[in-house]
């Protein structure tokens, strides 16, 4: 009886952290970085099943589940906790992505706007390129992305805009103005170049894996990334979030 009681407590300490865990993650992030952010509530609604699965155990020893229910949900999470798994596996073993030297074209994603400044995650991204052009100086740079409701100008124009305030030849750089997601800057950019042309996609690191799979599948051949990196407790989140984009992508037909 005392073994059974102590499991009990064990299962219920665990249920709690894990939802008290997931509610200070919502409050911080959404404190910092506004609880606009797209998906930021899987974490409120993570924390409150985890908080009433403590307190279902606290009270009935388990969670008060008809075994054949309870058998499912077991599988159905083994299921969604594996195929989780090997996403994440693609996506940190991109996230260190150099990309290489000498390659004729690199595709800058955009990222949000605060006005016609770029948010922090897109002046990553634009470091991440002036460091290849400057290093690669016959290298040429797609800027890629279109102009939100909430945005001044359009992504790829703010891009070329600090690029070139920066001391790059605006000559080397093409803007790519009217896309509104990762399938669009891809398929936009690839219109811009040679058919044979070598290129790497700069992006987030949390988002390298799928922009590259997604610019493999539709260039039919090699691409590399180019890594640049997300400097806060959100990376966590968008690591996450890579996994229902990467399969509606699949879903949809535009990875293979």
């Amino acid at each position: 009886m005392q073994s059974r009681t102590k499991a009990e407590k064990i299962k219920t300490t665990v249920w709690l952290v894990l939802g008290l865990a997931m509610l200070v993650y919502y409050i911080i992030s959404g404190i910092f970085a506004g609880f606009r952010i797209s998906m930021l509530g899987i974490w409120a609604l993570g924390g409150i099943v985890c908080l009433t699965c403590a307190a279902l155990t606290a009270r009935y020893g388990r969670l008060p589940l008809p075994g054949w229910l309870f058998r499912s949900c077991c599988v159905l999470l083994a299921f969604v906790a594996a195929l989780s798994l090997v996403i994440e596996v693609g996506v940190v073993s991109m996230m260190g992505a150099k990309g290489e030297d000498g390659l004729d074209y690199i595709v800058v994603l955009g990222a949000h706007l605060r006005g016609d400044r770029p948010s922090n995650a897109l002046v990553w991204r634009i470091d991440a390129a002036e460091d290849y052009l400057r290093k690669n100086p016959d290298t040429r740079a797609i800027l890629s992305g279109g102009q939100g409701a909430d945005e001044e100008i359009s992504e790829a124009q703010c891009m070329y805009n600090v690029l070139t305030e920066r001391g790059i030849d605006g000559g080397r750089l093409i803007l790519e103005d009217q896309s509104r997601d990762t399938n669009e800057n891809i398929r936009n950019s690839l219109a811009l170049m040679e058919e044979d042309a070598t290129f790497a996609v700069v992006t987030n690191n949390f988002h390298v894996f799928r922009a590259v799979m997604l610019a493999e599948t539709q260039s039919g051949r090699d691409v590399s990334g180019i890594a640049s990196p997300y400097k806060n407790t959100l990376v966590i989140h968008y690591m996450i979030r890579e996994i229902p984009g990467m399969i509606s992508e699949v879903y949809e037909g535009n990875i293979k």
